[in-house]
């Protein structure tokens, strides 16, 4: 049997295609982190609810989310449940510890007009499309929110 590339040689063109892509790739890179420029990102609407969160772990390893300006308590959640919300906190904590401060300071929960949930942490300035996540893991912030039946 003979092989049906045997003897052909491999275009030209497209390894000048490929190095010419690669070095213009390199290129830009650099210029971006050597003058620091950044591409502008698509804003965010504005918000039709909001509300600001705390999660206070309590010592049965439950958590607590009460409102961050009343205190009042939003809702509790039981020791190991919420997979996602705890791993989103354990996150959020670990970027806050560059900034000595704790999870019990208040997150940013906000519905935008366009129905995108966020969260954002003001103390680190991130700020996270919940919807990223998945709609299950998105309802499961949303259930903080003031028009959100209370659940205890």
């Amino acid at each position: 049997m003979s092989d049906a590339f045997e003897g052909r040689t491999f275009p030209k063109g497209v390894l000048i295609a490929v190095g010419a892509l690669l070095g213009f790739t390199i290129v830009m890179i650099a210029f971006a982190r050597l003058t620091g420029y950044m591409m502008p990102q698509a804003p965010f609407l504005a918000e039709v609810e909001s509300r600001d969160i705390r999660f206070v772990e309590q010592t049965d390893g439950s958590m607590a989310v009460r409102d961050g300006a009343s205190g009042e308590l939003i809702q509790t959640l039981p020791p190991g449940g919420e997979g996602f919300v705890r791993g989103m906190l354990r996150s959020m904590e670990r970027q806050r510890k560059g900034f000595k401060a704790d999870i019990s300071e208040p997150f940013h929960l906000a519905r935008r007009e366009d129905g995108m949930l966020t969260l954002e942490d003001p103390i680190t300035g991130i700020r996270l499309d919940l919807r990223a996540y998945g709609v299950d893991n998105e309802a499961s912030f949303a259930v903080f929110l003031p028009s959100a039946p209370v659940q205890r």
